[in-house]
């Protein structure tokens, strides 16, 4: 029979104690305000020299430069990806391994217009924070970077080659125009589209070309009068990247990009096959020649776990933020982080840092990517990361829902 004092003891061991995990949460929150300086540094200098996917060599050399000075040790380049890196700091007491995400890579033109710079000073910032701490809720701290977001799937590699094995949870902070913990990502895919048609003299002999363009404009009207048809959460758009060479020439060869997005990956793949007609379709229209490839593995939408979402949201809200309820509607962008989200527990909240005017990937965003509304936003994001990562090393109640409800909704 088991004394009610023993009984005690052992509920006590199991439950986290309140105060040390207010103590372990204030201390990494003050070591990442003692980090600020490095951070905003990290953030300005990648906004005033966005670097394109992949070559992103200065931005990984000031990442793990402040991480290695905090006593990360640090792999500057992980498999096919020399841009990418891994800092790590493992306690002497065993536990989870909690992973933050950082992203750094720039657009052309739009240089950080999805604030990737403050995405990597925070993802930085709760590495720091949560080392700070790592002896007292025990367990490993990995900051992982993962370049080539905006296009390249950088995270999709590092999958491929093991480096996201044997991580427990994974998280990283977007800024935006709404504080939401669960927040979501949508589906994609890409398809490079080529049409080879036969150049002629458009004014004089204009009969005996095949006009690539105009195979091009009917696959795009094909693909317009197809919306009609398309489920609401579909998105389908596109650019012309070859139209031509001078007005006077039938055009011969033309290129395009298309993108594919949807909510999840069944409707993805309805999808494909008729934006695929339209394709064909105007190429037996003009007599033109199609060539398409179709991107191999589509990307999958964000699977977010609620649980860990839940401790991100409370210790948001402790910092001072408000924040929207859950998140059944916003997101219509995609990245890479969706596909591993399905291998690992994932969050990936958005944090505030614009008015809802001022939409990601545009100039007005860029901007904003610097300055004291995105200094906010890369100190709260870090230390409300560094938080949720306090609370899974320190609840096994919280741990034990958040790899439940992996199991349950990962299929």
């Amino acid at each position: 029979m088991v004394c009610a004092a023993h009984r005690d003891r052992q509920t006590l061991a199991r439950e986290p104690r309140l105060t040390d995990i207010t103590t372990a949460k204030d201390a990494a929150r003050k070591a990442i305000d003692a980090a600020s300086t490095t951070l905003f540094g990290i953030s300005t200098k990648m906004h005033a020299e966005t670097e394109l996917a992949f070559e992103e060599f200065k931005a990984q050399s000031w990442q793990c430069e402040a991480l290695r000075d905090a006593g990360f040790a640090v792999e500057e380049g992980l498999g096919s990806l020399k841009t990418a890196f891994r800092a790590t700091v493992t306690s002497n007491r065993p536990g989870p391994r909690i992973a933050f995400l950082c992203e750094y890579d720039g657009l052309p033109v739009y240089g950080q217009s999805c604030g990737h710079n403050v995405v990597a000073a925070a993802g930085v910032g709760a590495a720091i924070g949560l080392a700070k701490v790592i002896e007292q809720v025990g367990g490993t701290v990995v900051a992982l970077g993962t370049p080539g977001e905006e296009g390249g799937g950088g995270k999709n590699i590092l999958h491929r080659e093991g480096f996201f094995d044997g991580i427990d949870a994974m998280m990283l902070v977007y800024p935006g125009m709404d504080n939401i913990a669960h927040s979501r990502t949508v589906g994609a895919t890409r398809v490079q589209v080529a049409y080879f048609g036969k150049a002629a003299h458009a004014a004089a002999r204009p009969e005996l070309g095949i006009n690539a363009l105009d195979a091009l404009m009917l696959a795009f009207n094909g693909i317009a009068a197809l919306r009609q048809q398309l489920p609401s959460d579909v998105r389908v758009h596109y650019i012309i990247t070859k139209g031509g060479t001078l007005p006077q020439v039938v055009p011969d060869h033309t290129t395009a990009v298309l993108t594919v997005r949807a909510n999840n990956a069944e409707t993805l793949k309805q999808v494909i096959p008729r934006i695929d007609a339209c394709l064909t379709g105007a190429a037996q229209m003009t007599g033109a020649r199609l060539e398409r490839t179709w991107r191999d593995q589509p990307g999958r939408a964000l699977l977010s776990n609620f649980a860990m979402a839940q401790s991100f949201d409370r210790n948001l809200r402790e910092l001072g933020r408000t924040t929207r309820p859950r998140d059944e509607l916003s997101g219509a962008w995609s990245g890479d982080t969706g596909n591993v989200s399905w291998f690992v527990p994932t969050i990936q909240p958005q944090m505030a840092m614009t008015g809802r005017d001022v939409p990601p990937h545009s100039h007005e965003f860029h901007a904003a990517s610097v300055g004291p509304a995105a200094e906010a936003c890369i100190l709260d994001s870090a230390k409300a990361m560094a938080m949720t990562a306090i609370d899974l090393l320190s609840d096994e109640k919280l741990l034990g829902e958040m790899r439940a409800e992996f199991a349950a909704t990962r299929g």
